[in-house]
């Protein structure tokens, strides 16, 4: 019995696997569309540029615009960019002054550029995803001539605007038109630009409009002065050096902005400053060490700030900097020591002394590269005024009765005034004491104090604070 249940068990379990075998060969499979002709051989038009680009699908929901991307970059890759006998570039290039960096300002760098194409087919399989799309040769030179014509166009009107600025002295306006219209032409520096003199107030080509920006720039001139500025080391605020910039042609140099180098590494100053509506130029520095001779700094046109948020312009100033050649112009400051003129009275009991003591301290102090003593107050950029002297201390009664001592105390009172005699600082020195059995002996003993020398060095440091800033 139990070899017949088994045997009946067996032949179900073979049955439905037949039946699962059968089910199984009668399910097709899935049908996979083979790949078109484009996408194992590149199509070869001689009306047409061809552009192909695919994508891996496991990258995410994004490889269908990565082919996109991929097959006009393709695309672009088939447009050829020459550069003509008559361009820019090529003259530039057997110039020697050549960079193949330029080249990317004239060739299609994005997909941006190209227009007017279409989408012919497209395929994907389990893995990729194709495209592949083509751009009219004609219609491309076409649609290249005419936004070539309407940016000569504008670039001319741009030129022929900024004759108008310069007729009303107007120098700031009349560059930067003339530098945007140099930027909106940078992607036809690799072919021919002529333009219309008449409508570009009489410039023929490139050529042309960087001679007139060179000679613009090159207009900018420093007037001669009466005395150059003169600067200090170690301030804590630096009185700023006037300069005035006029136009060779005539005129101030109006709301300019410029670009200023220190020529010393000890003179750090502000790098960008505006010339105001009288040509005025100041020159700020933010620190000065002791050199003392004469020092210079290089000004230049400040052109990025001149073309602000202007991006075209902006473009193509590195390119025009090939074209143009202006030098630095040169002003000078005269950084000098510190002129200090000490007048030191020593007094005792009210007496001159005939002592100079403290105005040794005080030089000793003010000893250094920054600074020079000077005799002559007329020369002095700081007065320092001490002036000392003696009287009895109160204690002095009781020590004379009880031990026949006199006790002398020593005030030394000190000012700094600048050049104009203002009082800047001030402060004193006392607590110093002498004893003798005689007043006028007990205040010499005074100036002998040891502590003297302690305290004063003390109350001119901070003064000095005031004179030099380290």
């Amino acid at each position: 019995m139990k070899q017949l249940l088994y045997i009946t068990i067996l032949f179900t379990f073979l049955a439905s696997c037949k039946s699962r075998q059968e089910t199984t060969a009668q399910q097709p499979l899935p049908d996979i569309k083979p790949a078109p002709p484009w996408v194992t051989g590149r199509p070869n038009s001689g009306f047409k540029y061809v552009g192909i680009g695919f994508a891996e699908k496991n990258k995410g929901n994004g490889y269908q615009m990565e082919a996109k991307k991929n097959a006009l970059y393709d695309l672009a890759s088939e447009i050829k960019v020459d550069i003509s006998s008559n361009s820019v570039l090529y003259t530039v290039q057997n110039n020697n002054n050549f960079n193949e960096n330029f080249n990317s300002l004239i060739k299609l760098s994005s997909n941006d550029n190209i227009e007017g194409y279409t989408l012919v087919d497209s395929y994907e399989n389990d893995k990729q995803y194709w495209v592949y799309y083509q751009l009219d040769k004609q219609e491309y030179a076409n649609q290249k001539a005419r936004k070539k014509q309407q940016t000569i166009t504008k670039a001319a009107n741009l030129i022929a605007a900024s004759f108008n600025d310069e007729k009303s002295q107007d120098f700031s306006s009349s560059l930067k038109k003339r530098i945007q219209a140099f930027g909106i032409l940078t992607p036809y520096l690799n072919e021919e630009i002529v333009f219309d003199p008449q409508q570009s107030g009489g410039i023929n080509n490139v050529f042309d409009l960087t001679s007139l920006i060179q000679r613009q720039l090159q207009s900018i001139v420093v007037a001669p002065q009466k005395e150059i500025p003169s600067l200090k080391p170690y301030q804590a605020v630096y009185a700023p050096l006037n300069y005035k910039l006029e136009l060779s042609s005539k005129g101030f140099l109006k709301n300019f902005p410029m670009l200023i180098k220190s020529e010393d590494e000890k003179i750090t100053i502000n790098e960008k400053t505006t010339t105001n509506n009288t040509g005025d130029l100041q020159v700020k520095a933010n620190s000065v060490e002791p050199v003392n001779q004469y020092v210079s700094f290089a000004l230049n046109p400040d052109i990025e700030t001149l073309m602000g948020t202007d991006s075209v312009g902006k473009a193509g100033i590195a390119l025009l900097r090939q074209f143009i050649q202006t030098s630095s112009l040169k002003v000078q400051a005269n950084v000098s020591n510190i002129n200090v003129y000490i007048n030191s009275v020593e007094k005792n009991l009210g007496k001159e002394s005939g002592s100079n003591s403290i105005e040794n301290m005080i030089q000793q102090k003010f000893s250094g590269p920054e600074v020079r003593l000077t005799d002559k107050l007329s020369e002095a950029d700081f007065i320092i005024e001490s002036v000392a002297d003696t009287h009895e201390d109160v204690s002095s009664d009781v020590l004379t009765s009880n031990y026949n001592i006199r006790l002398a105390a020593l005030t030394i009172n000190l000012q700094l005034k600048n050049k104009s005699g203002e009082v800047i600082y001030k402060t004193q020195v006392s607590d110093l004491y002498g004893y003798a059995n005689s007043m006028d002996k007990a205040g010499l003993n005074a100036y002998q104090n040891p502590k003297l020398k302690n305290k004063l060095a003390e109350a001119l440091f901070f003064l000095k604070r005031k004179v030099l800033v380290y």
